[in-house]
């Protein structure tokens, strides 16, 4: 049986374990064995999110007075909390496709900017493209504006020296 100290010490780490996050995903993964654990926990250091796997109650006292709060609407039952420290969207998707491969656990919610969220709600998270794919997309699109600019200047450069050239041309044979 777990001393106070134990408890204690385990509050702690949770209490680090939710600083500086961006989002909790809540799920149950019952039945995993120990191999498909590392494996989940592998993909999530690939998505810049950590898992811990402790008490609901000791879940509950640690997230208390922080943005994460609501988690314990969902801390019930057998449950993982992973959170993500960087774009939001890459922790949900890497929690979404390791469920999809192999076909156990569930996805229970999760807490973004202190709103708890449903299951459906983080699947549709998990669906967004990621931050990298959005920078690139909104540069691309700059891009191509400025390219845009760049040849109406050229352009009406163009036009302005044939003009002058055709003034230049009228006022010689005058």
């Amino acid at each position: 049986m777990p001393t106070k100290e134990h408890k204690a010490g385990v509050i702690s780490d949770l209490d680090q374990f939710f600083v500086n996050g961006k989002v909790a995903i809540v799920a149950d993964l019952s039945g995993y064995t120990v191999a498909e654990l590392t494996h989940f926990r592998r993909s999530m250091d690939k998505a810049q999110a950590k898992v811990k796997v402790t008490k609901n109650t000791l879940v509950k006292i640690a997230s208390k007075n922080t943005e994460f709060e609501s988690i314990e609407k969902l801390a019930k039952g057998p449950t993982t909390v992973v959170v993500g420290y960087e774009d939001p969207a890459a922790p949900a998707k890497a929690v979404v496709e390791a469920i999809k491969s192999l076909k156990k656990g569930a996805v229970k919610g999760g807490v973004l900017e202190g709103r708890c969220l449903t299951s459906e709600e983080v699947k549709g998270l998990a669906d967004l493209p990621s931050k990298e794919q959005l920078l690139a997309s909104i540069m691309g699109g700059l891009d191509s504006g400025a390219r845009g600019i760049a040849g109406i200047f050229e352009g009406l450069i163009r036009d302005i020296a044939l003009l002058t050239e055709e003034v230049a041309k009228k006022n010689n044979n005058a």
